[in-house]
């Protein structure tokens, strides 16, 4: 729905016929998936196992070939110890333990 261009809350907008596409899509998938039964079953969590670790692997060698890809990993695996002397960082890091309790 294209509800930023609404005047009111009562206007959301008309249908995104993109958002409509896929939902239509998905659908399809998960209906075919679920088929035939348990017997389909297992080549779809066969394959919705194994594909984030293609997709993975595909972006890892993409990031290794980027330009300064070699730059960016020594400045990320190599420290900066003069900043552990800086308070505004030991302050940022007790704000993120207060964060996560």
């Amino acid at each position: 729905l294209e509800s930023y261009r609404s005047t009111s809350i009562d206007d959301l907008g008309s249908v995104r016929w993109q958002l409509a596409l896929c939902l239509i899509v998905i659908f399809l998938i998960v209906y075919f998936s679920l088929w035939k039964g348990i017997h389909g079953s297992g080549k779809v969590v066969w394959v919705t196992a194994t594909a984030p670790y293609l997709i993975l692997a595909i972006l890892l060698v993409r990031g290794l070939t980027l330009d300064g890809a070699k730059d960016g990993i020594l400045f990320y695996v190599t420290p900066n110890l003069n900043k552990l002397a800086s308070p505004q960082v030991w302050f940022a890091a007790a704000q993120q333990i207060f964060f996560s309790l």
